[in-house]
């Protein structure tokens, strides 16, 4: 076993939680976005603009609260960092045209994605399961740069596109996170060997 290892077992991971309900909230973020295809793009501005400000929110405090425990733990800040400021963006102009919002949500989405495959091979470093992880931030690449390649489709190939990826998003993250609640049990269960 590697010394990165080692250090990621001894080190309990707390807070992996967090990352649970940043799944939570993209994969309730996309259902909504299916069930209302026809919504104003204006509440769907405010309501995207929430949920990116409180995941980042929340990933910021995932990373915070684990600085010293995950040896990339600056990803899960930055990321945070990132979705907070297009969250206080997208609240501090309502009036979002509908070319800007796709803008906003496929760069937003494209980060999570890019971020998504480092924690992909990060975890592979571990001898993980990690593929999963991998094509699912590969295919919301694809589909942000759908987003961001023609901000102007207007109607249910956008909701469609956007809907798909924040469930893909949320899917991703709760896995993670459960790989992370992984590792958090492993250091008992190794002191428990040990007796």
């Amino acid at each position: 076993m590697t010394s990165q290892s080692l250090k990621s077992i001894k080190n309990a991971i707390s807070h992996w939680y967090l990352i649970t309900i940043i799944g939570v909230i993209f994969i309730l973020l996309g259902i909504w976005v299916f069930r209302t295809p026809l919504a104003s793009y204006l509440v769907l501005a405010t309501f995207f603009s929430i949920s990116f400000l409180l995941s980042g929110i929340a990933e910021i405090s995932f990373a915070l609260g684990n600085r010293d425990n995950i040896d990339n733990w600056g990803w899960f800040l930055a990321s945070g960092i990132f979705s907070a400021m297009i969250g206080i963006l997208l609240l501090s102009n309502p009036a979002l045209s509908m070319v800007t919002l796709p803008l906003y949500v496929g760069f937003g989405v494209m980060f999570r994605s890019v971020a998504g495959i480092s924690f992909a091979l990060s975890m592979k470093d571990h001898g993980d399961e990690y593929q999963s992880l991998l094509w699912m931030s590969i295919i919301g690449v694809i589909l942000s740069f759908l987003l961001i390649w023609n901000p102007a489709v207007v109607g249910l190939t956008l909701v469609s596109l956007t809907a798909i990826t924040f469930i893909l998003l949320g899917v991703g993250a709760i896995w993670f996170s459960l790989k992370l609640k992984k590792l958090h049990n492993i250091p008992g269960n190794l002191r428990e060997r040990e007796r």
